[in-house]
């Protein structure tokens, strides 16, 4: 669809990028015990439930008509624009190019709505915890330890730049314990609400346990022969001497499954030292103990064998234990229940506080799962996928990639108000299929062809693109016909460009048949060796059957090879893939669309799976935990909410002002124009983008006539006629062809119709051109949907022209709080990074940030300012500073040439433990912005800082059937803000928008600094902050619902992704596990591709 960026593909304005994941990228383990959860990696999976990306746009979002308009799975269907989806239509196993498994995955309720309970009365909160955290927020409210001034000594660190009086230099950053403003109070407006959430309570009875750290090394002998094209000379080594004989001794890392087994062996032989001992590991680099340990030798040598299935080859390995420190349980404890504040030590500086005893809570609560290495799969720190009887998966095999969605669950330990909380959530993962190798090339319909099939030869590279380092158990036959099991890694499909690439050197390498690239049994000679001294080619088919009498299928060959022996080819009959086997992938649209149907669920579904599989899958009731001293209780935790009135809003009908009643979080535009249209668009013209093999229809002029007169109709000032185009139909090769002839006939906007949704880099080339290189606006719009001339389409592409043209769509019908005199400026901004893609083009792909602010107290335009970061920095740079001067001289020239006096600003996608680096590294450079610009004769402004935080595990669920919206949600505008928060701080969970299906996910927001809101609202601070925030989501612009996180943040987000399509060669279509970057050094040819002067203060990326 048009201008509207499906999840995973790049079909219109919108684009969200297949690989966006603000996951791969960034969540899961950021911040200790946080519960951001699932990894951001843009459109990758898993951002939260099923971790999704924003999924953001959509002509129906908004929905001219008030229609329902798509959704995500998780957050609110219609909201922003991601798959509607439904359950009919599972395949079943066996189908061809795409099997779905075996319906496991259904919704236990599709199109049910129901409220999730245990059979008995809903519990009321608990009235301990409730009284508890009045008495925090009455103690701070009367003894309010002010930071303002701490805050304002600090200037940038390093060297200064010129201009503006900086002040004193930095003076040393307190705890954040004092720095966070306290919560002035609990919110009071709206109607209150109980509501289930996702959380258990763990009971603690230790004070302490005991941490120690682990090293593992293994011994290796390597061949001391200089590499092909090395030279010897110049620096000594520092390496251990060669012996005689041109080998050496040295010590390797242990990492993957390897490290999982010495490990497990370790904790076993400790065990054997000692029948009393007790310890958990996240088997990676640490131990959790009860006692000290006693060690006679350390490093401990541990020998397991060197392939799994061999016990006759073992491989040694030194396990060097260090430590250890102790764990202070009982301090944390008594914090949690005390309401005074504990003297804070410079090991509790991080936020949140105690990270040591967070840490060791995780890693003895994921010791149970992660044990079971063949039956639990893992990504991350808090992830954990079963694959046992109990495991629910679903095959993305459409486009022959040998894929799965996995259903696992997530967990994180959370401090909350008086009590230990564990953060329990669904969620979804993309997995290697596992099982027997021939049956998964059976569903597939794959068999071994030669090159001139080229159907066949296509699927077959699609199936080996993702088999490549899979683990597989191998069956090997002795020379006594006994069977064994062998664990190796696959290489990929036997084929014969690896025998070119590999066979210098090697005598009697493979021959395969001529005309075979991905060869089968018949096809594949090697050389065997006989008794007499020489040997004879025979095909793997015949060797086989002389040897074994086993009769192999023409299955392609499957390369098990290593570097020692490069060559061994496996018949699939005997490989079967192990499970569990995560992987980062970019999805095709299919594949998306299949994983975003399987992750949508109701509610109720997925409260009723954390209730009770979830307990089995994370062993919660483990008797193990019991040693620990530690117990999850039985029950999900209630919580106090409320529902917030939702605003009205404001257009214009018959010149006058019309006000709307928004209902469920969503109004429509009937019988209303736009508030205020923008600058004009006199000349504007079209296009039917179609390479020469596509036999699509093109749309006829007719079409593209009654569009300028519906958004003539709808108040937009734009000549209702367009200009003849430069051809009706051009092919996207001759692009620059005609963005010169826009540029010679001053053409304003280019409605550019494609034939499909895309995923090829079209849509970037267009943005590209249209953006930066040529400066004229774009709309980009898809044949199937614009030839309808569906008023509902052309109405919500015709918002997003209005605001590209300067305009305002809608507004807030009554001013309030630091809105009401129109001198508070908002901002928003976020850093995107590179995801799914090779480490090597990872670390050569520079982050992007995306910075947005207001220019009118109707809060409309936003225009908006990107740059390159290095390679995964979160933080802004010093960069900062001109961007944040930038929007205040812009704001200024359409205020009077005056300086806001209050800013708010919403930085999104920063995780807890990176609130310390927001207020050390990016507040001192703010701050240094505004003292350059301000003039001695204006104050310096007032600032408010927010984190906003889509991508974390918290969810909420109705109680009660009369709380509950269509799709069996929380009703729009709930917020929470006790319960489940720490009373100290200042932080609420707010759901603005109506979750049309799956289950919803509030918005997070913290507050880092406030200097605007307590000093003028007083007790009321906390009611007009929520206010404030609700009723800014009614004022995203291109759509006429409310949605799920402030506009500020989200136009941001937008921002960023805007700018991803401005640099194709590092973000483009298709980047995946197997990508490498033809661009040599981060932002190389890219750093300079901004936006064009024309397009600058404009908000071009809507």
């Amino acid at each position: 669809m048009a201008d509207r960026g499906n999840r995973g593909n790049r079909g219109g304005d919108r684009g969200r990028g297949g690989d966006r994941g603000r996951g791969g990228g960034r969540g899961g383990d950021r911040g200790r015990g946080g519960d951001r959860g699932g990894g951001r990696g843009r459109g990758g999976f898993d951002r939260g439930d099923y971790g999704g990306g924003r999924g953001r746009g959509g002509y129906d979002r908004g929905d001219y008509g008030g229609g329902r308009g798509r959704g995500g799975y998780d957050r609110g269907g219609g909201e922003r624009g991601g798959y509607r989806g439904s359950f009919s239509g599972f395949r079943g196993d066996g189908s061809r190019g795409g099997g779905r498994g075996r319906g496991r995955g259904r919704d236990v309720s599709p199109g049910i709505s129901r409220a999730f309970g245990y059979g008995d009365a809903v519990p009321t909160p608990n009235a301990e915890v409730t009284q508890l955290e009045t008495q925090f927020v009455s103690l701070k409210s009367a003894s309010l330890a002010s930071i303002t001034s701490q805050m304002a000594g600090m200037s940038v660190k390093g060297k200064r730049r010129g201009g503006g009086n900086v002040g004193p230099g930095p003076k040393p950053a307190p705890p954040m314990n004092d720095r966070l403003p306290a919560r002035p109070a609990f919110g009071s407006q709206g109607r209150p609400v109980v509501l289930w959430a996702n959380y258990f309570k763990v009971n603690v009875t230790r004070d302490s346990f005991f941490k120690y750290t682990i090293e593992v090394k293994k011994k290796v002998t390597k061949s001391a022969a200089p590499k092909k094209g090395s030279k010897r000379g110049g620096k000594a080594s520092s390496r251990p001497a060669p012996d005689a004989e041109g080998t050496q001794e040295t010590e390797q890392e242990v990492r993957g499954r390897e490290l999982f087994l010495v490990i497990k062996a370790t904790l076993a032989k400790l065990l054997e030292q000692d029948k009393s001992f007790v310890a958990a590991s996240e088997f990676k680099s640490q131990i959790i103990t009860l006692k000290k340990i006693n060690l006679p030798e350390n490093p401990i040598i541990i020998q397991i064998p060197k392939d799994e299935g061999d016990d006759e080859v073992l491989e040694t390995y030194r396990v060097h234990v260090h430590g250890p420190t102790e764990i202070d349980v009982g301090s944390m404890m008594k914090y949690l229940t005390s309401s005074a504040d504990e003297p804070v030590t410079n090991e509790d500086v991080a936020f949140p506080r105690f990270p040591e005893a967070i840490d060791a809570l995780n890693t003895i609560l994921g010791h149970g799962p992660r044990s079971d290495f063949d039956k639990t799969g893992t990504i991350g720190s808090h992830r954990f996928f079963p694959f046992g009887n109990d495991k629910v998966i679903e095959k993305l095999t459409h486009n022959w990639h040998a894929l799965s969605a996995a259903r696992g669950y997530f967990q994180s330990t959370r401090l909350g108000t008086g009590r230990v909380l564990l953060n329990v959530n669904v969620t979804h993962g993309v997995f290697r299929l596992s099982g027997s190798l021939t049956d998964i090339l059976d569903n597939l319909g794959l068999r071994a062809a030669p090159k001139t099939d080229f159907q066949a030869m296509k699927k077959l590279r699609a199936f080996g693109k993702f088999l490549p380092k899979a683990r597989a158990w191998r069956t090997m036959i002795l020379a006594t016909g006994k069977t064994i099991r062998r664990s190796k890694a696959i290489q990929g499909l036997a084929n014969v460009w690896d025998v070119e690439k590999k066979k210098r050197g090697i005598a009697n390498p493979p021959k395969f048949d001529r005309d075979w690239e991905y060869a089968g049994p018949k096809n594949v000679q090697f050389w065997q060796n006989t008794d007499g001294g020489g040997g004879r080619y025979i095909t793997v088919f015949d060797y086989f059957k002389q040897s074994f009498n086993i009769i192999l299928k023409d299955y392609p060959l499957i390369d098990m090879g290593t570097d020692q022996n490069p060559f061994t080819y496996i018949p699939a009959e005997m490989v079967e893939i192990q499970p569990g086997q995560a992987i980062k992938a970019t999805l095709t649209m299919e594949e998306t669309t299949a994983m975003l149907e399987f992750a949508c669920r109701s509610p109720y579904s997925n409260a009723l799976s954390i209730s009770a599989a979830s307990r089995q899958a994370l062993n919660l009731d483990d008797n193990e935990l019991d040693k620990f001293g530690l117990s999850v209780d039985k029950r999900l935790l209630t919580v106090q909410g409320r529902i917030l009135n939702a605003p009205m809003v404001s257009y214009i009908a018959n010149g006058k002002r019309a006000d709307v009643a928004p209902s469920k979080g969503q109004w429509n535009m009937r019988s209303v124009k736009v508030v205020k249209p923008g600058k004009r668009f006199e000349r504007w013209t079209w296009v039917n983008l179609m390479a020469g093999h596509q036999s699509r229809r093109a749309v006829d002029k007719s079409v593209v006539l009654s569009y300028g007169e519906w958004l003539v109709s709808m108040g937009i000032n734009i000549n209702k006629t367009p200009m003849d185009p430069f051809r009706e139909v051009a092919d996207p090769a001759n692009l620059e062809t005609v963005f010169d002839w826009l540029k010679k006939n001053d053409v304003q906007l280019f409605v550019i119709i494609l034939p499909e949704k895309d995923s090829t880099g079209l849509y970037s080339k267009i943005k590209t051109l249209g953006d930066c290189t040529y400066g004229i606006h774009t709309s980009c719009v898809v044949a199937q949907q614009f030839a309808k001339a569906n008023p509902a389409y052309f109405a919500n592409v015709g918002l997003k022209i209005n605001l590209k043209a300067g305009g305002t769509n809608h507004k807030l019908r009554d001013d309030f709080g630091i809105l009401s005199d129109g001198k508070a400026m908002i901002v928003g901004y976020d850093v995107t990074h590179p995801t799914n893609m090779s480490q090597r083009k990872s670390s050569d792909t520079p982050s992007l940030a995306g910075f947005v602010s207001s220019i009118d107290r109707d809060l409309a335009q936003w225009p908006a300012i990107a740059w390159e970061q290095p390679p995964r920095q979160e933080m802004l740079s010093d960069k900062l500073l001109d961007a944040f001067m930038t929007r205040l001289d812009t704001w200024s020239k359409h205020n009077g040439n005056k300086y806001p006096e209050n800013i708010v600003i919403y930085r999104d996608g920063v995780s807890e433990s990176q609130f310390s680096q927001v207020l050390d590294n990016e507040l001192p450079i703010i701050r240094e912005a505004c003292r350059k610009k301000y003039p001695p004769t204006q104050p310096q402004p007032k600032l408010t800082i927010l984190v906003a935080v889509k991508r974390h595990q918290t969810r909420f669920y109705p109680t009660s059937a009369d709380d509950m919206s269509k799709s069996g949600n929380t009703i729009n505008g709930t917020v929470v803000d006790r319960g489940v928060t720490q009373a100290r701080y200042w932080d609420f969970f707010m759901t603005a928008h109506e979750a049309l299906q799956g289950t919803a996910r509030p918005a997070h927001y913290t507050v880092l600094l406030d200097e605007i809101f307590r000093a003028k609202f007083g007790a009321k601070a906390t009611d007009e902050l929520e206010r404030l925030t609700h009723e800014l989501c009614y004022l995203f612009g291109r759509a006429t619902k409310a949605v799920s996180i402030c506009p500020p943040a989200y136009y941001a987000d937008i921002v960023c992704e805007r700018a991803r399509q401005h640099r194709p060669e590092h973000y483009g279509a298709g980047d995946d596990t197997e990508s490498v970057s033809t661009i040599s050094g981060a932002g190389a040819g890219t750093a300079g591709r901004q936006v064009h002067a024309n397009l600058r203060d404009s908000m071009y990326y809507i």
